[in-house]
């Protein structure tokens, strides 16, 4: 499953996922772009039920001025999903003093055998590389825009489809004014 959310100024988002069969897999891969004082809602669950499952969640995004997000991923090892592995990682570039990022991961286990893990990358642009980008000729606020549209851009390649793609191209290029 891919899902990428851009403009809406409230987004409610999520799935629940049942793992029944014998090494049934799901994957998940989220991008969202917060601008002004849009706000994200995001609750995705995996069940796994069945034995040596797999799912995987990568929600990755950025937040700028006064954006929210709250995202809550769950991974639910049920009673015979021995040998199962779930993984779920976040990604959150902060753009603003003012943004608001909450994450409350959750694994649940009542099986022995099984695996799961819980990432979160969350931070600031990083000072040197920003250093970089400006000492190349770039403001602070295009250098902020390059990051924030390379990120954009690693989700919206993968959509698969050559108009919807084109469709969020032009979006981003609209809203970074990147001219890219």
């Amino acid at each position: 499953m891919l899902q990428l959310f851009l403009g809406s100024e409230k987004t409610y988002s999520g799935c629940r996922t049942e793992l029944s069969g014998t090494e049934s897999s799901f994957g998940a891969d989220v991008g969202y772009l917060g601008q002004g004082s849009r706000h994200f809602d995001m609750n995705y669950v995996a069940v796994h039920k069945g034995k040596r499952t797999e799912s995987r969640m990568d929600v990755s995004g950025v937040l700028e001025d006064g954006s929210s997000k709250l995202f809550r991923g769950t991974i639910d090892f049920q009673t015979g999903s021995g040998g199962s592995r779930g993984d779920e990682k976040e990604d959150v570039l902060l753009l603003g003093d003012e943004v608001v990022n909450q994450t409350i991961p959750l694994i649940l286990c009542s099986e022995e055998d099984v695996e799961g893990n819980h990432g979160a990358a969350i931070g600031r642009l990083d000072e040197e590389l920003l250093f970089y980008l400006c000492s190349r000729g770039l403001s602070e606020a295009q250098a902020s825009s390059m990051v924030l549209r390379a990120r954009m851009d690693a989700l919206s390649s993968r959509i698969g489809d050559g108009p919807t793609q084109k469709l969020v191209q032009d979006y981003l290029q609209e809203v970074t004014g990147d001219g890219k």
